[in-house]
């Protein structure tokens, strides 16, 4: 009978230290870290399974939330689709993008901080690293980054089921979208982005640009001589002049019905707009702030649609 016991007490002890040893593995292996480069091409340090994470920007949060990830903190930003709005209305906000809270970033123990690549999220590096806390900076300036974006943000998650599946649903629209499309061979266009500051033009490089350029457009922009590496050029009227675009569209920041008026008054009283084919063939088109004025995101698709349709369509 002794032994029996001790056998049974020896199975508990055992069966204990299994379970105990079980839980630290698990614990380990979810607090393990992976190695990434991130836009910047900095190097960093990110847990593989992150739990507690914190978005700077919007269109970061939106791929991120489109895949059912829940984040902890989000950017003040009324740039937030429909469809996620609901599952974002209770997350505690972190100031906008170009104001970031540091100490409000911190109080929410992140395990991960994500944003996107300007000075106000670069700069934070150093302070987060001191917490503890590393930064991922990803910018999404093209179709191809949308996609990368989606299996990045879905391994984040844990949703990389739901993510192959986005991913796979977005091709698809896309291939049918461009079917019709040969490269170069559509209208030359402008695209304008209009701040309170300035009016600049948009190159390939801008996630606009890409776009028009995806979708057989002659983005005259490219051929300035001041291009080199900038997604955005300032706008001039002797070289619109020149080039003659068939189409012009219009980004204002935050859909500012002021910058717009500012905009259409010039394009009424500098002469030179005038003998513009896209001016006088009344194609000058706005296009919506909630799909450009941030990167869309997992509705890249619904952007390039509209895109399309003033580019080729019969639109008033």
């Amino acid at each position: 009978m002794k032994k029996y016991i001790l056998l049974i007490f020896v199975v508990i002890i055992a069966a204990a230290g299994y379970f105990l040893l079980a839980r630290g593995q698990h614990k380990l292996a979810s607090n393990a870290a992976i190695t990434v480069t991130d836009s910047t091409g900095a190097t960093v340090h990110i847990p593989a399974e992150p739990k507690r994470i914190v978005f700077l920007n919007a269109s970061n949060l939106e791929i991120f939330a489109s895949l059912g990830g829940k984040a902890v903190g989000k950017p003040t930003s009324n740039s937030y689709p429909e469809d996620i709005k609901a599952s974002l209305k209770d997350i505690p906000e972190v100031g906008q993008i170009h104001a970031p809270n540091l100490e409000k970033i911190i109080s929410l123990k992140p395990d991960l901080v994500v944003g996107t690549n300007v000075p106000f999220h670069v700069m934070l590096r150093k302070p987060l690293e001191m917490a503890g806390v590393p930064l991922y900076l990803n910018m999404i300036n093209s179709y191809e980054d949308v996609l990368k974006s989606v299996d990045d943000f879905g391994r984040m998650a844990g949703k990389e089921k739901e993510a192959a599946a986005k991913r796979a649903q977005i091709e698809k629209d896309y291939a049918e979208l461009t079917q019709d499309v040969q490269k170069g061979k559509g209208p030359k266009m402008l695209v304008i982005f209009g701040s309170p500051d300035s009016f600049n033009m948009s190159t390939k490089l801008s996630f606009s640009g890409d776009l028009v350029e995806r979708l057989g457009g002659v983005n005259i922009a490219d051929k300035a001589e001041n291009v080199k590496d900038s997604s955005y050029i300032p706008l001039s009227m002797e070289f619109v002049a020149k080039e003659n675009p068939d189409v012009v569209l219009l980004i204002t920041m935050g859909g500012s019905k002021e910058i717009l008026e500012k905009l259409r008054s010039n394009m009424r009283d500098n002469a030179i707009w005038h003998d513009v084919n896209a001016v006088k063939n009344n194609r000058v088109y706005q296009l919506p702030p909630s799909l450009f004025t941030v990167n869309p995101g997992t509705h890249t698709i619904e952007a390039m649609k509209i895109m399309k349709e003033y580019m080729y369509g019969d639109v008033k």
